[in-house]
């Protein structure tokens, strides 16, 4: 089972924390903070997706783009 603490640490006392560690455990430490940071996909419901139509315009056609790119002539 997880469980979610919120500790509230100066920084002074992580930084000191961290210095104790060996490089090596530091930078697994570091890694594993920065793929939680990652964002996250999130999903929406069908019925917002109506709100975003048009939101923005980037025009152009990407089949007859991709065909032109593609094609032999």
């Amino acid at each position: 089972m997880t469980a979610t603490v919120t500790l509230e640490v100066p920084e002074e006392v992580l930084v000191a924390a961290l210095r104790r560690l060996t490089p090596a455990r530091r930078r697994q430490l570091l890694l594993k903070v920065e793929t939680y940071t990652l964002s996250v996909p999130r999903g929406v419901p069908a019925a917002e997706l109506d709100k975003w139509t048009g939101l923005i315009a980037i025009g152009g056609d990407a089949l007859e783009d991709s065909e032109r790119l593609y094609s032999d002539d």
